[in-house]
């Protein structure tokens, strides 16, 4: 773990060193002879220019239940209210470099991210941090009259819009090791972008990697790869803007998105060390689309939008490109799960205001042929309002109400008709107090002071084990404080 911090050290320094605008010229083809190299008129030195760029997303906050201990968020669905999500951040590092005389333009960049979790140093004592390498990679961009043309090969997360208030992606979110392509059409209605990418990805688990200990050739035991497959993920996205001005400050767009997922059969050895097991070969795929307006023109709703989604998943990808199946068939494969979603996210910015939106209905069935409270339906929606008392004072509240019903019995009862078999809620009512530069729902770097009320009915408080001093409180409250930017982000 201390590499990690290495890593982040050095990094450091090379931004103090650099600076955020840094530009260097750096000769590909430098002459031999001095006198040579002085003259104005040498063909053959060629300059190459270069652009340092910092950027970061983060979000650090410190909270009380109010009974002396760490407020934790509260959610029963897979995405839920953002309001009192634990700290993260993210620290991005880009350099540019580019032929500054060259007709038509190229470049190429080279994106590095690292992620923190929230086990930062002064909640734990330990000079230790759970750090993640969530892009390393390196794109080429080729801008004509009409046409751009990009290229990318790496490590990535590979994204389109978002649910803000969720920090959910719905439709094209994936993280693999690949590469990929797009095109880019200039038309006065619009631009359309086409986009393919191909990856992969291996998590560390005996779903997909088992390594074994075997005996040494001489003495002792040695470690092999007995277990090695990776998931293979090929997806393609397609964008049509219609700008509804000259300028493309207003207008509409429609997105169709499509995902294949497949993995190879592979055998892994059991807990005995002798019996094995053969993991069959399963695949899955993902389609879907969106709708979105905005505008920002200027007007008296400049800054606002809305985007409408829905995908549906089936097989191995209803799972998700990270995820392990569960509930399988009796083949034990992913063929016959499904996963229907759809949501909408959107702000409306006045100069006296905004409001945001987030929600989104699921319906998640695994692949096995029996309804259990694994397959279920959720659902939430948030609404979060901010008035501008002043340019950077930005009172505000935010609601959510969130409902997640399963398809079957819990273990824990085995029985549907008591009272653990209600649809597990939770209602957030928040008050915050929002300071930042300039008004704006997307106004960054921002304050904030939270308090937030969660109420809880029984099937929600049973979700906690019985362990858990949770269980046995209808109401849990969260008063804290918390800072959120992003700037120079590849990613959001």
């Amino acid at each position: 773990m201390k590499s990690h911090w290495i890593i982040a050290l050095l990094s450091s320094l090379f931004l103090l060193v650099a600076g955020p605008a840094a530009a260097t010229e750096v000769e590909l083809n430098p002459v031999d002879d001095v006198e040579e190299a002085e003259d104005d008129d040498a063909e053959d030195e060629v300059s190459v220019g270069s652009e340092f760029r910092f950027g970061s997303y983060g979000r650090v906050r410190t909270a009380t239940d109010l009974r002396g201990h760490t407020a934790r968020p509260v959610n029963v669905v897979s995405f839920g209210s953002r309001i009192d999500e634990r700290s993260y951040a993210e620290l991005e590092f880009q350099q540019r470099f580019f032929r500054p005389e060259e007709e038509p333009d190229f470049s190429t960049d080279i994106v590095a991210t690292l992620g923190f979790l929230d086990d930062l140093f002064h909640t734990t004592g330990d000079f230790d941090q759970s750090i993640a390498i969530r892009n390393l990679y390196a794109t080429g961009v080729w801008h004509g009259q009409a046409l751009d043309v990009d290229i990318w090969a790496g490590s990535r997360m590979y994204r389109g819009d978002d649910i803000y208030l969720l920090d959910f992606w719905p439709l094209d979110n994936i993280n693999t090791v690949g590469g990929g392509a797009g095109v880019t059409f200039d038309a006065p209605v619009g631009p359309t972008n086409l986009r393919v990418h191909g990856g992969a990805n291996r998590l560390d688990h005996e779903f997909q990697q088992q390594i074994v200990d075997v005996p040494g050739l001489e003495f002792g035991t040695e470690e092999v790869v007995f277990l090695d497959r990776q998931r293979l993920i090929f997806s393609g996205r397609g964008e049509q803007q219609l700008w509804l001005d000259d300028e493309g400050n207003r207008g509409l767009k429609a997105v169709l998105y499509g995902e294949s997922h497949h993995l190879p059969e592979g055998v892994r050895r059991l807990d005995d060390g002798t019996t094995e097991e053969q993991l069959p070969a399963d695949s899955g795929w993902l389609f879907g689309g969106q709708l979105g307006v905005w505008e920002a023109s200027g007007g008296f709703f400049d800054g606002s939008f809305a985007n409408v989604f829905l995908r549906y998943s089936a097989n191995l990808a209803a799972y998700g490109e990270l995820g392990i199946p569960f509930g399988v068939n009796v083949d034990e494969t992913a063929q016959g799960a499904s996963d229907l979603l759809g949501g909408m996210a959107g702000t409306v910015e006045t100069p006296y205001g905004n409001a945001t939106v987030g929600t989104y209905l699921r319906s998640f069935n695994t692949a096995y042929e029996v309804d259990t409270h694994r397959d279920y339906r959720e659902a939430i929606i948030a609404t979060r309002m901010h008035g501008y008392l002043t340019d950077h004072i930005h009172p505000g509240v935010e609601v959510s109400h969130q409902v997640r019903s399963p398809q079957g019995p819990y273990p824990e009862t085995e029985d549907y008709g008591r009272p653990q078999q209600q649809a597990p809620t939770v209602t957030k009512l928040s008050l915050l107090s929002a300071f930042g530069l300039e008004p704006g729902a997307y106004s960054r770097p921002q304050f904030r002071a939270i308090y937030t009320a969660s109420f809880l009915n029984e099937s929600a408080q049973l979700l906690y084990r019985p362990e858990d001093r949770r269980r046995d409180l209808d109401v849990q409250h969260y008063l804290g404080v918390m800072v959120e930017w992003w700037f120079n982000s590849a990613s959001y």
